[in-house]
C-alpha cells in the first residue's frame, strides 16, 4: 500500500499545532522536521523559504478559524446566526488564538493577518447586528465591545470552558437587548 505523501496542508496543520503547543520555538524548520519526521527538502518542496511557510501558516488560520466560521454562521437562520457565531467561536482553539496573539507581538507577517483578522471579526459582528436593525456607527460599538471582550476572556480566563464562554457570550447579548432601546432593533425584538 502506497504512503501518502506529507503535503502543504500537513505542514501548516503541525505549523499550527506546534504554535499552539510550543509556541514560536515550535516553528522552525529544524523543529517541524523532528516533529513530522520529514526532511528539510520536503519542507522547500512546499515552501520557497521560512518566510513564505509562515505567510501560508497564517493565511491557512485566517481561513479556518475566521472566514470558514464566518461561512458557517451565514449558512443559519438569521434568528440563529449570532449564537451561531458565538458557538463556533467558543469553541476555536484558544491556545492557538493566544499563540498565534503573541506570536504576532514579533512577527510582522503574523501581526498583518491579525489586524487584518480582528477587522474582519468585528466588521462581521457589525454587519449582523446591522442585520437586526441598528444604526451603523452602534453596531459597529457594540461589536468592538464584544470582540474586545471575546479577545480579552481568552488572556485574563485562559481556562475558561467553552461552556462558560457560550454562557457569558449569551450574557452579553442579553444586556445588548436590554441595554439599547426596542426602537433602534427595527422591531425585530
Amino acid at each position: 500500500m502506497k504512503k501518502k505523501r506529507f503535503g502543504k496542508e500537513d505542514w501548516l496543520r503541525l505549523g499550527l499545532s506546534q504554535l499552539a503547543r510550543n509556541g514560536n520555538r515550535g516553528l522552525g524548520i529544524e523543529a517541524l522536521c523532528e516533529v513530522s519526521g520529514k526532511t528539510r527538502g520536503s519542507f522547500y518542496h512546499h515552501f520557497s523559504d521560512h518566510a513564505a511557510f509562515v505567510g501560508a501558516l497564517m493565511e491557512s488560520w485566517k481561513k479556518s478559524n475566521t472566514i470558514d466560521v464566518a461561512e458557517e454562521t451565514l449558512r443559519q437562520p438569521a434568528s440563529d446566526q449570532a449564537l451561531c457565531l458565538s458557538a463556533l467561536a467558543t469553541g476555536l482553539d484558544q491556545d492557538l488564538e493566544r499563540a498565534i496573539r503573541q506570536f504576532a507581538q514579533n512577527n510582522e507577517t503574523a501581526a498583518k493577518t491579525v489586524r487584518e483578522v480582528d477587522q474582519l471579526r468585528t466588521d462581521f459582528v457589525a454587519n449582523l447586528y446591522l442585520q437586526q436593525g441598528l444604526s451603523p456607527d452602534l453596531a459597529m460599538e457594540i461589536a468592538q465591545i464584544e470582540y474586545a471582550a471575546f479577545v480579552g476572556s481568552q488572556i485574563v480566563w485562559p481556562e475558561l470552558s467553552n461552556d462558560m464562554s457560550l454562557a457569558l457570550a449569551r450574557r452579553f447579548m442579553w444586556l445588548v437587548e436590554k441595554a439599547v432601546p426596542m426602537e433602534n432593533w427595527n422591531g425585530h425584538k
